[in-house]
């Protein structure tokens, strides 16, 4: 997909931005630049193997000028400036702020054997760093408008590099990060207790909770003997991050795309008498080959009475003719994710009573989505608008009695469906977590919009043809400021559009 068209208006602001900068600066007769000007250098990507693709080295994944796929340095580098103004706020303006944000570090499933390394979402936000155990610091003073950026890394090592592949180092990652200096990750004690120690009145931005990287977690929190005071710097984050920029926007209908297709692939395997496995295998092979690199979470692929179980990710028994079939999967490209959610018959064709309660969960589904665009609720009020459609439309088809008042209709429908029916995504699956889902929803905001309904084998409260079968829709929302833009519509959900797929592709 063509990443151009969204982010060529930032990148002309931007060049508008740096000429203007630079013809005041050429016009100018002293060697020196007068305190009222300063010079901007131009932002290049260091050639060389470096630590991470880069558009020298991996031309085929990052156009030439960004530091990852579809973002530039200067995205990258205004992140951070927006964070640093909105931390440095009226009553914090006389204090010096000193903001630590760590990257994750490698984590191992046995004795050396390492799980593929997942950089931290904030710290990638802010850095565009993929490197494990990297660390950023900023610090603003009281007495400066500018802030300073410091980078920790690993510097280069020839015999760690012989068996984990090469680093960046501390030389070119000021350069290829656009930060102001690179020191080695072994300096970040003594910097940060040198720092602290020598400041007043310094406020440490430091997320506390479940730290990103535990092996430095003792030294940050050692620095506050200083008589610092501890702030999270991490709702504030969030809030940016849930606004989503261009870029951010073409790299999530990218992987929304992949997810997309890998589902209808998934649909077009499916056959009686194959394993939830080999459809879970086809969806991770599918994503993969179209640019994904990993799945965005561990599958849910539940045949039959399995997709009452939310949460099901086995994915271990074989299909029956009778069954239906529920998954919900995504994939994550650029560390941005997709997350789906589809159901069909496994023999390809809906029963009648399959029928209704799928056509009953996408007609709510589509009311929701509806109900995105004319109102701009909270995804709180969306939970409700779902739990109020889920009763009255079962109500119509008679699988919840008509005898009981709305209080008791919409507990029952709560009872069915008794997960939440949107989150925030991005970066995370659950993006922006700290961002509470009772504000109203805003423009560049992606949310899931999910109803699902569950009605167990053992459940005596509905008719016997309905039970032991779980259905969920989901789909990937932009929201604009028209009507919302579904970045999934690519995943097949009509009823005659899943009979015309399902089992037409030899696994």
């Amino acid at each position: 997909m063509n990443n151009l068209k969204l982010i060529a208006p930032t990148l002309q602001s931007i060049l508008l931005k740096y000429t203007s900068r630079f013809k005041v600066i050429r016009h100018l007769s002293s060697i020196k630049n007068p305190p009222d000007v300063k010079y901007i250098p131009e932002l290049k990507i260091p050639q060389g193997v470096l630590g991470q693709p880069t558009c020298h080295t991996h031309p085929h994944l990052i156009s030439t000028g960004y530091l990852t796929c579809g973002i530039t340095q200067m995205e990258y580098k205004e992140r951070r400036e927006t964070l640093v103004s909105k931390l440095v706020e009226a009553e914090n303006v006389h204090k010096t702020h000193v903001i630590v944000i760590p990257g994750s570090r490698k984590q191992y499933m046995s004795d050396k054997i390492p799980y593929v390394f997942r950089q931290n979402s904030d710290f990638f936000y802010l850095t565009g760093c993929l490197e494990p155990s990297a660390i950023l610091v900023m610090i603003k003073t009281e007495d400066r408008d500018s802030f300073k950026t410091i980078l920790f890394v690993h510097d280069k090592d020839s015999h760690a590099e012989l068996w984990e592949g090469p680093r960046t180092g501390c030389s070119a990652a000021t350069a290829l990060f656009s930060v102001d200096e690179s020191q080695p990750v072994e300096n970040f004690g003594n910097f940060l207790n040198r720092t602290i120690s020598s400041l007043k009145s310094t406020i440490l931005w430091y997320h506390n909770e479940s730290p990103a990287n535990p092996d430095i977690h003792d030294t940050v929190r050692a620095s506050l003997r200083h008589h610092a005071a501890l702030e999270d710097p991490q709702r504030v984050l969030h809030l940016m991050r849930v606004i989503k920029s261009p870029a951010e926007v073409e790299l999530m209908k990218e992987t929304c795309y992949i997810g997309s297709q890998s589902v209808n692939m998934a649909m077009a395997c499916t056959k009686p008498g194959i394993s939830e496995h080999a459809i879970s295998s086809v969806f991770e092979y599918t994503c993969r080959m179209s640019g994904a690199e990993h799945g965005a979470f561990p599958p849910v692929v539940a045949g039959g009475s399995r997709a009452t179980h939310i949460h099901y990710v086995s994915n271990n028994q074989l299909l029956d003719n009778g069954d239906m079939l529920l998954i919900d999967a995504g994939c994550q490209r650029w560390l941005y994710n997709s997350d789906i959610s589809r159901t069909w018959p496994v023999s390809g064709k809906f029963s009648p009573h399959h029928k209704i309660l799928y056509e009953l969960v996408l007609a709510v589904q589509k009311r929701l989505i509806d109900l995105l665009g004319q109102q701009r609720p909270p995804l709180d009020h969306l939970f409700d608008h779902m739990c109020r459609l889920l009763g009255m439309y079962l109500q119509q088809e008679g699988i919840l009695p008509k005898n009981i008042d709305t209080n008791e209709l919409i507990g029952r429908a709560y009872r069915l469906c008794p997960h939440h029916v949107s989150h925030y995504l991005g970066l995370d699956v659950h993006d922006s977590p700290l961002v509470r889902r009772r504000i109203p929803v805003a423009t560049n905001m992606i949310v899931t919009v999910e109803p699902g309904i569950y009605i167990r084998a053992d459940d005596t409260t509905v008719p016997p043809e309905f039970r032991g079968v779980g259905i969920r829709i989901e789909d990937d929302v932009l929201i604009t400021d028209g009507h919302p833009l579904i970045l999934t519509d690519t995943c097949v959900k009509e009823v005659q559009d899943i009979e015309a797929i399902v089992g037409r592709q030899n696994i």
